[in-house]
């Protein structure tokens, strides 16, 4: 239950929150940071800092799909297959996770989905910077002072695209 309950955290966490909690994780002064800065690695307001932001917030939605996928195959199934050979990993790649595969994609696809229209842990921990930093949530930001127009073109692009996700899961699922 602790473990499903830290999964789901970046779900429900304010994506301020989450940017300034990976800012205490990365900064040259945080958890990690001293230890990243030593090796001249500095992440927050860099494109690893995007990755990372979007990442946080949006990989519970895969991480549900594949716990889920996995709890719904039929443990008769796993059992017959340990009767042939005792590896365990050998039965994940060659049973568990074909048979995981569609709920798996599902879950990737609306993890990208999800990551693709993050804003605020990504304006906290990476900035807004312009080819470095700045995504399309936060070009329309951007562009909603200076070219209304040109927010509207991409907000329709960020639409099409999320509308496009939604009906490949629909189709993901449909053939279970």
């Amino acid at each position: 239950m602790l473990l499903d309950t830290l999964i789901d955290v970046p779900i429900v966490l304010p994506p301020a929150v989450a940017g300034v909690a990976l800012l205490f994780a990365f900064a040259p002064r945080g958890l990690l940071g001293p230890v990243l800065n030593y090796f001249g690695i500095i992440v927050p307001g860099s494109t690893i800092a995007v990755i990372i932001a979007q990442v946080f917030v949006a990989s519970p939605f895969v991480l549900r799909a594949a716990k889920n996928a996995f709890q719904s195959i039929d443990p008769d199934i796993i059992n017959s297959a340990r009767i042939l050979t005792p590896s365990k990993l050998r039965i994940f790649f060659t049973i568990t996770l074909p048979m995981s595969k569609r709920q798996i994609l599902s879950g990737l696809a609306m993890t990208w989905a999800r990551a693709m229209g993050e804003f605020g842990a990504t304006l906290m921990f990476a900035g807004n910077l312009p080819t470095i930093t700045q995504t399309m949530p936060l070009a329309i930001y951007s562009l909603m002072a200076a070219d209304p127009f040109g927010a509207i073109v991409l907000s329709a692009v960020l639409i099409i695209i999320s509308f496009a996700i939604l009906i490949l899961i629909k189709i993901l699922e449909k053939k279970k």
